[in-house]
């Protein structure tokens, strides 16, 4: 899967985020904080191949950890709300489009911030396991990479609210934020300051 963020410089991005056009937004924005967490995460993965990190298995689980994140494919998000977004817009104009196919396009629109949701929820759960076989002197990145994840999950929660989900979508998704805000909550060290 290629993404036309992906070939973006993160100053281009940044610039045309700024800019008053409809794309990139804060769907994109939310989908490239992802794709930073899980690189930040990534590299955590990759400093735990010492020798006793392959002596004791963390380097195993890290490696696990690291097939499982992909930066590159969570751009892809970026590209889709892009283009679902403008679809969207580009509806709105057409006065004589059938409403089933109204829905159809919000239902895409939508769609995209509610899997990247869920996107960032399973992989923060995967990096808070992978934690405890974390090289200690690297944790930090790791938590840096739940945290990023966990605000691009807030902010596609905040574009999936816009577009005016149904009741239990918009359920779900908080099921979501919540758990993801508990995950937080843990690597903040909150339970220790009691």
């Amino acid at each position: 899967m290629s993404s036309a963020f992906a070939s973006t410089s993160v100053g281009d991005f940044v610039t045309e985020l700024c800019a008053k056009t409809p794309t990139p937004g804060g769907g994109a924005a939310a989908a490239v904080t992802a794709a930073v967490g899980e690189a930040a995460a990534a590299m955590s993965c990759a400093y735990t191949q010492r020798k006793k990190d392959v002596e004791s298995g963390a380097a195993a689980k890290a490696s696990e950890l690291q097939a499982l994140l992909s930066p590159a494919k969570v751009l892809t998000f970026a590209d889709a709300d892009a283009a679902a977004y403008a679809e969207l817009q580009a509806s709105w104009k057409a006065t004589d489009m059938p409403a089933e196919q109204k829905a159809a396009i919000e239902a895409r629109a939508l769609a995209v911030p509610v899997e990247l949701i869920a996107h960032c929820r399973t992989q923060i759960d995967a990096i808070l396991a992978f934690l405890p076989h974390c090289n200690p002197g690297i944790t930090s990145d790791a938590k840096v990479g739940i945290h990023l994840l966990a605000g691009a999950a807030r902010a596609a929660y905040q574009t999936a609210a816009v577009n005016n989900p149904p009741d239990e979508v918009k359920a779900a998704m908080w099921v979501h934020v919540l758990h993801i805000l508990d995950a937080e909550h843990k690597i903040m060290g909150a339970d220790s300051m009691s």
